[in-house]
């Protein structure tokens, strides 16, 4: 028996937002429909290195597949030369625990984190959305981005705001380098979000960026940045006034965007609505009318990797030509 190494450039070739958006759907069908078992993530802290790694394991049994990412967030790491966030998956087979492949998970988690706000939209965010939103502009913002563009391609105009402006000129050359779009780079927080269908906030702020005031009626809250604990983008403002999603409740309660509010008192567990996967199997209706403000509380979930890998591991082995690229190892030898 032998393991498949997968690197990034691999899982490239076969990997695409749409193929991601249906794999994403996918978990959290599953996951509303309880059919998976997934622990929390947890953390090991490197409070010397301004880092920290987590791990985020799951089993689905339909496939069936189990498998655990190993995912560290290292804020520094521009300085030499590495990517923020880094990733790799091991796809186990639950039959007997057999390592089937160990794939990067760099490019699936950017993937999946954008594919997960695109489902978001799907579901909650009103219909002929015209203008979406950015706070914060940098890679998550992409994959965001060219989500929204599939599930709401009648998007025709995006504002963007990043506290790097070139951060944001970036990201307005990358909009509409691929569908025609108007980009203005707003000058405040509030330019970028007032008057949005649709508005994404991928930042690492520990204090809310905005508020209640400067939000319109109608408008659905993609809220990505806050993946650990004390991390907040949103005032409890907007959490209590708004129908508010969550992916799950222990990772969010912990570390996702409703983790401040909540443990200082100013939301609690009654304010959420719902999980996602509750309202895309119909057990939930989430947004109820036009005018609901909505927020999508995404923390990432390890069955979100999984089943993505597992789709990418299945489309490189049924293609020859990529089969016979990858290397193989055998770690009982």
């Amino acid at each position: 028996m032998h393991t498949y190494l997968i690197k990034k450039s691999q899982v490239a070739k076969v990997l695409d937002m749409n193929s991601c958006i249906e794999s994403v759907e996918t978990a959290f069908r599953l996951y509303g429909l309880r059919k998976v078992q997934m622990p929390a993530k947890s953390y090991l802290i490197f409070d010397d290195y301004n880092g920290d790694t987590r791990s985020m394991p799951a089993y689905i049994p339909d496939f069936p597949i189990a498998g655990i990412k190993a995912v560290n967030v290292h804020p520094d790491n521009y300085k030499i030369d590495l990517p923020t966030v880094m990733a790799t998956i091991l796809l186990i087979d639950p039959k007997n625990g057999f390592p089937i492949a160990l794939i990067d998970g760099t490019l699936i988690t950017n993937m999946r984190t954008g594919a997960a706000g695109g489902v978001a939209a799907k579901y909650l965010a009103n219909k002929n959305i015209e203008v979406a939103g950015f706070v914060g502009a940098g890679k998550q913002a992409q994959t965001q981005y060219d989500a929204m563009m599939i599930v709401h391609p009648e998007i025709r105009k995006i504002k963007v705001f990043d506290i790097n402006k070139e951060h944001s000129e970036s990201f307005a050359q990358y909009c509409t380098s691929g569908f025609k779009v108007e980009v203005e780079i707003a000058e405040s927080i509030s330019g970028a979000v007032t008057g949005c269908g649709i508005v994404n906030t991928t930042t690492s702020s520990r204090r809310p960026l905005f508020d209640s005031s400067v939000v319109s009626p109608g408008t659905h809250i993609n809220a990505i940045g806050a993946d650990a604990e004390g991390k907040q983008e949103l005032s409890a403002s907007i959490l209590k006034k708004a129908v508010l999603v969550i992916d799950d409740w222990t990772q969010a309660s912990h570390s996702g965007e409703i983790n401040v509010p909540l443990h200082m008192g100013e939301i609690t567990k009654d304010d959420i609505d719902s999980e996602l996967g509750e309202i895309i199997i119909g057990k939930k209706d989430g947004r109820r009318s036009e005018n609901d403000i909505t927020v999508f509380d995404s923390t990432g979930l390890a069955l979100q990797d999984i089943v993505t890998a597992w789709d990418v591991y299945n489309r490189l082995i049924k293609n020859e030509e990529y089969r016979s690229e990858l290397p193989v190892v055998n770690f009982l030898d």
